[in-house]
């Protein structure tokens, strides 16, 4: 069984401000429940790389983030140094 993470930033006219950023990992599946002594064990598996698969769309995303935003401001500082010659 897989899960799949977007992050998807978007600007406030929901156009995409940067690539979306897609994770894909694998969870157990619903037969490794076994039973109520499994559960505690097999959940924290799952739940752990969730969370770190998060972490690393997160990571990913901002990334991709401060890249476009660096972009922007090499434009607008370039344009900057035009207009005061």
């Amino acid at each position: 069984m897989k899960m799949r993470i977007t992050v998807n930033i978007e600007n406030d006219d929901n156009t995409e401000a940067v690539e979306p950023t897609e994770i894909e990992l694998g969870i157990p599946n619903f037969e490794a429940f076994t039973g109520p002594d499994k559960f505690r064990e097999v959940f924290d598996q799952y739940e752990r790389k969730a969370l770190e698969a998060r972490n690393d769309a997160m990571k990913a995303s901002t990334e991709k983030y401060l890249s476009g935003l660096a972009k922007k401001n090499t434009v607008r500082d370039r344009s900057r140094e035009r207009k005061n010659h």
